[in-house]
This record gives C-alpha cells, sequence and structure tokens, in this order.
C-alpha cells in the first residue's frame, strides 16, 4: 500500500464536483461508498463509479471504502468492482478499505473475494470496533494497511473515553509497525482551524500514523505538511546503515549520533516503509 500522508475521501456519488479543488500530489483517492453516502442514494453511488472519469486526474489509481459484506450494500459493492474489472474512471482500483472489520479472518473473505481480478486490490483494514482493537494484531498480519475510525468507535461507547481512544490508535499503531504496514489516522472534523488540524497530525504522527485522512480541501495542507517525508531523512538512513556495515567495531558515539543496532535496524525498517521494499524481517 502506497504510503502517501493524506486519504482524501470523496462521495462516489459528488466525485467530479469534490474533486476540482483538491490537490493531486500527495494524496491517495478514495472514492467513498460507505458512510458519506445515505442508504438511498448507495446505488447511485454505485453506478456512478461506472461512467466517472478520472484520467485528468494525474493519479496512478484510487482507493475505493465500500459497505461492510455483513450488509447487502457490501455485497453490492463487491459486485460492482467486479463488473468493472477493478477499474474506476479509467484508473485501476489500488486499495479497497474495508469497514467494520473484526478479526483477520474477515480480511480473508474480502481478499479471497477480489482474488479474481486481473490485478487484485491491496486491503486496508478500519479499525473502527471494540473487537478490531482487541484483534488488531491478527488483523494488521493479513492487511496490507490500517487506518483508524474513532467515530464509529466512540458509537460503541457510552462516552468518548479518551484514555480508551488513545490506547486504540496506540494498539493500532504499534501492530501496523509489527507488520510494516503504513497507518493512517482517522479524518479531523475541524474544517476551518488550520492551528487544530496541525496539532491533531502531530499527535497522531507521534504515536506512530503515517498519515492521515481528509474529508475537505482545507485539511490537505496540514496534513502533507506533517506527514511528508523528507527525501533527505531516507538518505540519512541509507547513510547510517552503509556506515554501520562499514565499521569493524559496529558500535560508534559521535556528537551528531549514535551508531548501533538498534538505530540500524530502526533505519531498515523505515526504508522499507517509504523506498517501497518488502517488508521488515520481524
Amino acid at each position: 500500500m502506497n504510503v502517501d500522508p493524506c486519504l482524501f475521501f470523496v462521495p462516489a456519488s459528488r466525485v467530479d464536483t469534490l474533486l476540482k479543488n483538491v490537490p493531486r500530489h500527495s494524496i491517495s483517492l478514495v472514492l467513498d461508498l460507505e458512510d458519506s453516502v445515505p442508504k438511498r442514494a448507495k446505488p447511485t453511488a454505485r453506478a456512478r463509479l461506472a461512467d466517472v472519469d478520472l484520467t485528468g486526474t494525474g493519479l496512478p489509481g484510487v482507493s475505493l471504502r465500500i459497505n461492510s459484506i455483513e450488509t447487502p450494500d457490501g455485497l453490492l459493492d463487491i459486485q460492482a468492482v467486479l463488473a468493472l474489472g477493478g477499474e474506476v474512471g479509467g484508473l485501476p482500483v489500488q486499495t479497497v478499505l474495508v469497514p467494520k472489520i473484526v478479526t483477520g479472518r474477515d480480511v480473508a473473505i474480502y481478499r479471497s473475494l477480489l482474488a479474481e481480478l486481473p490485478d487484485p486490490p491491496e486491503i486496508c483494514s478500519i479499525i473502527e470496533t471494540v473487537d478490531a482493537v482487541e484483534n488488531v494484531f491478527d488483523i494488521a498480519a493479513v492487511s496490507d494497511g490500517l487506518i483508524f475510525g474513532p467515530s464509529d468507535l466512540v458509537a460503541e461507547m457510552w462516552a468518548p473515553d479518551e484514555s480508551y481512544l488513545a490506547h486504540a490508535r496506540a494498539r493500532m499503531c504499534i501492530a501496523a509497525s509489527r507488520f510494516g504496514l503504513p497507518v493512517i489516522d482517522g479524518n479531523s472534523f475541524e474544517l476551518w482551524d488550520t492551528e487544530v488540524i496541525l496539532q491533531q497530525c502531530e499527535v497522531a504522527k507521534q504515536c506512530g500514523c503515517t498519515g492521515k485522512a481528509a474529508i475537505h480541501p482545507r485539511q490537505v495542507g496540514p496534513i502533507v505538511e506533517t506527514f511528508s517525508v523528507d527525501p533527505a531523512e531516507l538518505d540519512r538512513y541509507r547513510q547510517t546503515i552503509k556506515d554501520y556495515e562499514a565499521d569493524d567495531a559496529g558500535f560508534a558515539v559521535t556528537k551528531e549520533r549514535v551508531l548501533a543496532p538498534p538505530f540500524v535496524s530502526k533505519a531498515r525498517r523505515m526504508l522499507a516503509l517509504y523506498d517501497g521494499n518488502p517488508r521488515p524481517v520481524r
């Protein structure tokens, strides 16, 4: 799964009008068939997938958030993706975001249903249920990415317990790093105050998230600013590995850095994530 700093969600039924003001760089476009589309409009949104034209966006592909296959709409979403041969608007569906995941077995079912496509999409599991939080390591082991869904998680609780939400996000981030996956923080509902959005992004980044979802163009800039990775940082990781492998002592401390196995392991893990290399050995 691409490690883009921003996943921009657009209702599939309104993609033409809502995409006009969205920056095209550093985002993954997510066409949404789930929460942003009312039930009565879901058939229209699915039909829109067949005739929308996205070839002029400059994007290499799109992502698609479908409804849960525990619902009739979810089954119809899967059928629509299969009928379109895994393409929407002239672009390949690179990733399918799957909601209401409970266990790793759920992910396997989605993967099996999409396996007959010529180029099956990757699966990004949305961690938005209490059961998913408890089973997140099992889910991460068979997913290509994770995304946090705090709004749905809060809906399962009597009150929005901040300590539990922090625990859930941290547990998700640890599971993602354990299996070398990108991990996306849920979207903010703050649309106007850039400073608030930046603060929320920084909290998510410090927890271990590699990106954040957006639902409004105003959110894209702060998200990209926070989560974009400087190429110079990746160069420093490469240099750390190179210097360590060339140093017979295997340990060195200078004013600028410490050269030791844990820091080299960190460098390799970061390069595996951002350079598109295979997942780090666990």
